[in-house]
């Protein structure tokens, strides 16, 4: 027999979410997230491909049992279905994160500014991430699980269940947010420093997996963990002081409502309040990992308001307000910001750039429903 006849067909892979279920085209740099259900006739131009994708996608079904139509393929460049590099494999994920991120941090922000904990954002197992390889005309199917792979199996033997841990179901993007993660590689960002973003997003979507194998306690620590990287927390004696003058200073304004406390030796201290809050979060974060003993009452952020309101929620919208000020300070966003700020500037001469940037970004909506900043009066209330 002539080694034609006998040469296996070419090998190709596949990266998908099975139940992101993304209505339409987003684009994250060079990875680009589209339906398959709605989209696969028109970028799989290969029918072999294309029947042994829709086959192979039949076995992710629902609760029920049925075939579901939420698979989200993850294309780097062209959807030629291509085996991709270390390097090309590393960004389809850090793209992954950062649509988590876009899309978790947008519904909390909602959720807080409208006092309603029952628009609850998605988990990260919704945008599961998988990578097969295949051959299309071949049924064979192997199953890894990290280090663990299953072989032997056919297309069709096996079903993988929709996860009833996938959360809410605000699912709306950012699109302020994934703009500015597209913009990095052109931005002023130095290597370590996109590197260092990055990293903090997958600390981020490891604190957002609402499996029963991960507790509350290590949410805290890894969100903890998001934040030194994002900061670049400097090997000091006292963290917690720097922890909090270092979120001090790059998220509060002139007007931050401050808070007085007493320190170890009696004296008063005064930081903003938010400064304060991330004092208490990178407290609880040494107490878990020191082993001390945690109530329920530690996990709670202390609002009369939103009595609902833990330290991991409101670590989402300041994890996102640090990214945000990091992305806006090497112009991966906010060029009308600048702009707008410029042309105010000229009405009203010393207006700051960083209090519009505040306030065109959303945070004053955040740190007003916190107790950060005070409330607007009725009459500004009017203006706006």
């Amino acid at each position: 027999m002539s080694p034609e006849l006998t040469r296996k067909p070419e090998a190709f892979q596949v990266s998908f979410m099975p139940w992101a279920g993304i209505e339409k085209e987003i684009k994250l740099g060079p990875v680009t997230f589209w339906p398959f259900s709605t989209q696969a006739s028109e970028r799989v131009g290969d029918k072999a491909i294309r029947e042994h994708l829709e086959r192979n996608f039949r076995c992710y079904v629902d609760h029920k049992g049925n075939p579901i139509n939420t698979v989200t393929v993850c294309s780097h460049g062209l959807s030629d279905f291509r085996q991709l590099s270390p390097v090309e494999a590393d960004e389809t994920r850090a793209a992954v994160d950062a649509l988590i991120f876009s899309i978790v941090c947008r519904a909390t922000n909602a959720t807080v500014c409208a006092n309603n904990k029952s628009m609850g954002p998605p988990s990260a197992e919704r945008y599961q991430l998988i990578t097969q390889n295949f051959r299309p005309g071949e049924d064979d199917i192997a199953v890894r699980a990290g280090s663990v792979l299953s072989g032997g199996w056919k297309i069709g033997e096996i079903f993988f269940p929709m996860p009833w841990s996938t959360g809410g179901a605000f699912a709306s993007p950012d699109s302020r947010v994934l703009e500015a993660f597209s913009k990095t590689p052109e931005s002023g960002f130095l290597v370590e420093g996109k590197e260092r973003l990055f990293r903090s997003l997958e600390w981020f979507r490891l604190a957002h997996v609402e499996s029963d194998d991960v507790s509350v306690l290590s949410k805290v620590v890894m969100m903890a963990t998001a934040f030194e990287i994002v900061l670049g927390v400097p090997n000091v004696r006292d963290k917690s002081g720097w922890v909090a003058d270092e979120v001090a200073g790059r998220c509060s304004e002139p007007e931050s409502l401050p808070e007085t406390r007493k320190g170890k030796k009696g004296k008063d201290q005064t930081r903003p309040k938010i400064g304060w809050w991330a004092w208490d979060f990178y407290k609880l974060r040494n107490a878990i990992v020191h082993g001390d003993t945690i109530q329920q009452g530690q996990l709670r952020f202390q609002s009369i308001e939103r009595t609902w309101l833990t330290h991991l929620i409101v670590a989402d919208l300041v994890l996102r307000e640090l990214v945000m000020r990091e992305l806006y300070r090497y112009g991966c966003v906010g060029e009308n910001i600048r702009k707008c700020a410029a042309e105010c500037d000229k009405i009203l001469p010393g207006t700051a750039e960083s209090r519009h940037a505040s306030w065109c970004l959303g945070f004053d909506d955040v740190h007003r429903a916190l107790g950060w900043l005070p409330e607007r009066t009725s009459s500004r209330r009017g203006q706006a």
